[in-house]
């Protein structure tokens, strides 16, 4: 008897621990659904602070360049190639960071970069000529700045989905806040402890950044029941006008997380289905593991910085989970290999296929003409200021301080003025363009410490709505599914004009003794990017006539000519 009751325990025991663990079922998907708050908001304000240090860090170099200029005795050109080179690679590593912390996870991928950057950067210090410099501050430390950047943005997206649009608001604005911060910071830190200290507390501020990753945390994954697709629900006759199909009248049970259900008709279900689920996906749709849902590369949406509740495939579906499990994808393999999870993401993410689609072609080349003229006032600025124009280094110095708060304060306009009516994000995006292009122009007449002031506030303003919204072009022109891939393409187009955008200004202004011509370059570069823009807008009007022509013809072809009474 004792035996029978012991054993039943037992078996009670093994099932409930049974239950904890995740099961595959072909019947089950299992997801992670962001809290969307509770944890968080800790991993937001982690993500913020990653944001303010690295970003911040890399656009005040600026203000400590001409130290480095002189203590090295080398030409503009080449001090400039090392800030040049830490930003080119920092955006060239996206693809590889992201697949590393789909394999690994963020917070692996994120300590590890934030100890390569700290390291590259104090070892920097020991550097006996500029070359070396390259090596270990621009080169290596850019790629460690990456590794620790991406998974901050991919962790937003991670933890967010509701409050995307808010989350990604705050964590970017800490680029802002950080070029307010480490321009004066830094200068501070050069007059006071000289130039290889006050890097090696630059290196350890870096470092920081390893507290933050901690909090990186995975989410558990939930089961879900499969949602059949609509090609399995709808075949070509069942709204057919001569047909009647019983499957209009029958109900389905949708299963949410708070454990209810509620009755929807299928037609109703049909309904709420755009593109979403109009075509088959080239990705898988087996069930999802387990050890997938955790994986954060594989939710489509992750990287999108947008209001999730303006994309189609969200507003498709009935709920959040249902909406997160159409949009994690994991793609099939034949043969499956432990480097699965880092192939899929760092693949897709340099397939360069979509660039036979020539809205994204122009994109891509848009993008290159903004990042030649990007970094000249973040890297020239304060140089203009004190040698050509005889404002005390303290004041120069102080005007990355200006483009930081106008840039935050630009980029939490942008998303309020994309609400409004006809205010699309790429009439926005080129508007900040034209905006910052004609002020860049102007540069070379503004002669006093006044006239440079109104140029950082304008500047700093207006590029903010490009780089603020030119990610959500991206994605709503090449759609959800195809926006990893077209997110990597565009992040290496940039980072190639990252390598050698900076340093081609840097020796003009060599040559001609004097950074007029380096901006008068920029601020016709912002036009440029505009003009295409412009010329994708029109593209994407033209198609969109084209499609209501069609449908138009379509709707008279299905009414009847006459009827017979």
């Amino acid at each position: 008897m004792t035996n029978k009751v012991e054993s039943k325990l037992r078996d009670e025991k093994d099932a409930k621990r049974n239950l904890c663990k995740p099961q595959d079922n072909e019947e089950y998907d299992y997801i992670t659904i962001p809290p969307d708050g509770g944890y968080g908001w800790v991993v937001l304000i982690a993500c913020f602070m990653i944001n303010l240090i690295v970003d911040g860090f890399l656009y005040a170099f600026g203000a400590i360049s001409e130290t480095l200029r002189k203590e090295f005795d080398c030409h503009e050109w080449e001090v400039t190639l090392v800030s040049s080179l830490a930003c080119g690679f920092y955006l060239l590593s996206a693809p590889i960071a992201s697949a590393l912390s789909n394999k690994y996870g963020c917070r692996k991928i994120g300590i590890i970069g934030s100890v390569i950057a700290a390291l590259a950067v104090a070892a920097s210090t020991r550097a006996p000529n500029i070359y070396i410099m390259w090596l270990l501050f621009g080169c290596i430390g850019g790629i460690g700045m990456g590794l620790v950047y991406l998974p901050s943005i991919i962790m937003v997206g991670y933890y967010f989905e509701e409050k995307r649009a808010i989350a990604t608001g705050i964590v970017t604005a800490g680029t802002g806040i950080g070029s307010i911060i480490f321009g004066p910071m830094s200068r501070i830190l050069f007059d006071i402890f000289g130039w290889k200290t006050a890097v090696l507390i630059l290196s350890s501020i870096l470092l920081c950044c390893v507290i933050c990753c901690i909090f990186m945390r995975p989410l558990q994954p939930i089961r879900k029941r499969r949602v059949l697709p609509s090609s399995d629900l709808v075949d070509d006759n069942v709204f057919n006008d001569t047909t009647s199909s019983p499957l209009i009248n029958e109900t389905k049970a949708i299963h949410t997380p708070d454990s209810n259900f509620s009755e929807v008709t299928i037609e109703q279900e049909i309904k709420k289905r755009s593109r979403a689920d109009s075509t088959i996906s080239t990705k898988s749709r087996q069930s999802i593991k387990a050890e997938d849902a955790v994986r954060p590369l594989y939710k489509e949406d992750v990287l999108y910085q947008g209001d999730t509740k303006d994309l189609p495939e969200y507003t498709s579906q009935p709920d959040i989970p249902t909406y997160i499990q159409q949009t994690t994808k994991v793609p099939e393999t034949v043969e499956k290999t432990k480097m699965k999870a880092f192939w899929d993401i760092f693949l897709s993410m340099a397939d360069f296929n979509i660039l036979t689609d020539k809205k994204m072609l122009i994109i891509c080349l848009a993008n290159v003409c903004s990042m030649i003229g990007f970094y000249s006032p973040y890297l020239f600025i304060p140089k203009l200021a004190e040698l050509e124009r005889s404002i005390p280094k303290a004041s120069a110095v102080f005007l990355l301080s200006i483009i930081g708060f106008s840039n935050t304060a630009g980029r939490f306009a942008s998303g309020y003025i994309t609400k409004i009516p006809y205010m699309s994000p790429l009439l926005v995006n080129n508007i900040g363009l034209i905006v910052a292009g004609i002020a860049t122009l102007l540069v070379p007449l503004c002669q006093t410490h006044i006239h440079l002031i109104i140029y950082c506030i304008i500047w700093g303003g207006f590029i903010a709505f490009h780089v603020s919204l030119s990610l959500i072009i991206v994605c709503q022109t090449v759609g959800l599914e195809r926006y990893s891939n077209a997110l990597g393409l565009t992040l290496m187009f940039r980072g190639i004009t990252a390598l050698s955008a900076p340093p081609i200004m840097g020796a003009i202004r060599d040559a001609t003794n004097s950074f007029d011509i380096a901006f008068i370059i920029g601020g016709i570069s912002f036009i440029i990017s505009a003009l295409m823009y412009f010329y994708l807008m029109w593209i994407i009007r033209r198609e969109e006539e084209q499609l209501n022509r069609t449908k138009k013809i379509n709707n008279i072809q299905r009414t009847p000519a006459s009827l017979d009474i």
